[in-house]
């Protein structure tokens, strides 16, 4: 199974390249609320795991808790990774 730490590095990597401006310092803690992260960014974000990991989040994971940081919303795709049956 993928590692936590992948998970964030691979996150890190797509909100440097597209989302966040490169005058923003974003890394494993940065609030992202606070520094910008808004819809649209959430859409993108929601659309790259689904493309990189085949894992849509459900809109109960969609919450301030779950966007507080990269280690935040890489946690619940670990978990989310894990309980996901095994494919056939």
């Amino acid at each position: 199974m993928i590692a936590q730490t992948q998970i964030q590095t691979e996150l890190l990597e797509f909100l440097r390249a597209g989302i966040f401006s490169e005058q923003v310092a974003v890394a494993e803690d940065t609030d992202l609320v606070a520094n910008g992260f808004d819809s649209l960014s959430l859409v993108a974000l929601l659309q790259f795991i689904e493309k990189k990991y085949g894992l849509w989040l459900p809109e109960s994971e969609i919450n301030e808790a779950t966007l507080k940081n990269i280690r935040t919303v890489a946690a619940v795709i670990v978990r989310l990774l894990h309980e996901r049956p095994p494919a056939p």
